[in-house]
């Protein structure tokens, strides 16, 4: 963790700040072990070059003190309120000008509590420079995605077993879950996404009770397990019992640019190039109208992270970065494709952590 704790203090240093402060979520994890929920009791720790402080809910208290955490604690009880301790923590700190907050999950009470109680103190947005301690992952995190990955096909397979015509989205979707639970997963990596037909042309659709798998339908999956904290992000389209020419095209397309967008994942290219050759596949199609978003994101302890595979980006990429290529295609009130792979960028060849196959099939349970 000392290492983790050092990537903060660098960027203190760079940025010349006088403190960071992190409340519960992935980055706050990253550096103390500690899954905390963000409610509406403020849990915040605040992170100098010299001390750091814990404010904390009376009842997390015992939860931090087990991190063994290096913290001065204040604690605060719901009939005091928190003010007090804010105003505690700015006397330990002295003089504190400006701080670093995590502006994408930072809540509007937590920002005012600072600055009541921390005298003319800088709010400053540092979320992308925070988040960049987590973009380089260690053998140890790669481990944990592969497990996460590993549950994850071993349950679309089997859900892809029980499947049957006359079935609904939501009947399948609930079976994926019981089978991800089944095999291992500590959690979802968010609510899964299990689309058949004219739904599966809107790329985050709802699942429904209403909607019946049929006969030459698509059926999308997207989806993954959570194991300690980290998420798997998986994607694969499959038909039932038949296919025609049209279909069968645009999956081709979409499975080409998926494996172009692998090869080009590789130092020293670009988030730009990686997304622009793989979307130069699906533009030189018949489909190139039906193109609806960038190749991928990067993937960890949040599903969506840094850094972001899309034209204009001319960020390289780095040894240890996870990725994710998921080109796709979306034909309004017919069908949609998308197939997603999770992807280690190394210094020879990337790594593709996801092994589920990719030749298209074709679903056809008795």
């Amino acid at each position: 963790m000392n290492t983790r704790f050092n990537k903060i203090y660098q960027i203190l240093e760079k940025n010349n700040l006088d403190a960071i402060a992190l409340i519960p979520g992935s980055n706050f994890k990253y550096l103390t072990g500690g899954s905390f929920p963000l409610m509406e009791r403020p849990t915040v720790l605040i992170i100098t070059k010299d001390k750091n402080v814990a404010i904390l809910p009376s009842l997390e208290v015992d939860s931090f003190n087990l991190l063994k955490h290096n913290a001065e604690v204040i604690s605060w009880h719901d009939k005091e309120g928190f003010n007090q301790a804010f105003k505690e923590a700015s006397k330990i700190l002295g003089n504190i000008k400006n701080i670093g907050v995590e502006g994408q999950i930072i809540r509007f009470f937590e920002t005012q509590a600072f600055k009541e109680n921390f005298k003319e103190i800088e709010i400053i947005n540092f979320h992308k420079e925070i988040s960049s301690i987590r973009i380089n992952k260690e053998e140890d995190e790669i481990n944990i995605l592969l497990e996460a990955i590993k549950i994850s096909e071993k349950s679309l397979e089997n859900t892809l077993n029980y499947i049957k015509l006359g079935m609904s989205e939501l009947q399948v979707k609930q079976f994926l879950m019981q089978e991800l639970y089944k095999n291992g997963a500590e959690g979802l990596s968010f609510d899964p996404i299990v689309l058949t037909g004219q739904n599966s042309a809107i790329p985050h659709g709802h699942s429904s009770n209403q909607n019946m798998i049929k006969q030459g339908d698509t059926l999308l999956f997207d989806f993954g397990a959570t194991v300690k904290g980290y998420k798997a992000d998986i994607t694969r389209t499959f038909f039932m019992i038949e296919t025609d020419e049209y279909q069968r095209k645009a999956y081709e397309t979409v499975r080409q640019a998926n494996e172009i967008g692998i090869q080009k994942s590789k130092i020293p290219n670009t988030m730009h190039d990686v997304d622009n050759e793989t979307t130069i596949i699906l533009e030189k199609s018949d489909y190139r109208e039906f193109i609806v978003h960038k190749t991928g994101h990067g993937l960890g302890l949040d599903v969506h992270e840094d850094p972001y595979i899309v034209r204009g980006n001319k960020a390289s990429l780095e040894e240890g970065m996870v990725i994710t290529v998921e080109p796709g295609l979306y034909i309004p009130e017919k069908f949609g494709i998308r197939i997603e792979d999770d992807v280690l960028i190394t210094n020879d060849e990337p790594r593709v952590l996801t092994s589920f196959p990719k030749e298209l099939r074709i679903i056809n349970n008795e």
